[in-house]
């Protein structure tokens, strides 16, 4: 109301004298003033709505990005557990074939059970390139 009331007062005081002269210029005057005013107040509250508006929308857009990126470290920790916890178990896998394997040739028993699969080129074992 303050900013209406200086924009009319400003307006009255540089309309020229022709227009002072007349009670309805004058009036004319004052209310194109005040309409002014309107318009910058108006126009002053959507901006600083629009602001408000941008800002937390960068701020949503930070919070996203900083999500995805916490997933995507989450997917790559899991994904080397998982290739350690495969390699723990492949291993433990071999070394209990290979004691079976010493305990028969030292008995001196046959032993025809075959090796533990060993897919070299799966995923889990790293050679999927990730």
């Amino acid at each position: 109301m303050v900013i209406a009331g200086a924009i009319a007062a400003l307006s009255l005081t540089v309309a020229p004298a022709a227009a002072k002269s007349n009670g309805w210029s004058v009036l004319a005057v004052i209310l194109s003033g005040l309409a002014v005013a309107g318009g910058v107040v108006y126009l002053t509250e959507k901006l600083v709505n629009t602001g408000k508006g941008v800002i937390k929308m960068v701020f949503v857009l930070i919070a996203e990005k900083y999500k995805q990126h916490r997933l995507e470290v989450g997917i790559k920790i899991g994904r080397e557990q998982g290739r350690e916890e495969g390699r723990t178990a492949q291993s433990r896998e071999v070394r209990d074939w290979y004691e079976r394997q010493q305990a028969a040739f030292q008995a001196g028993i046959p032993f025809d059970e075959p090796p533990p699969v060993y897919f070299a080129d799966t995923p889990a074992n790293g050679a999927d390139g990730s």
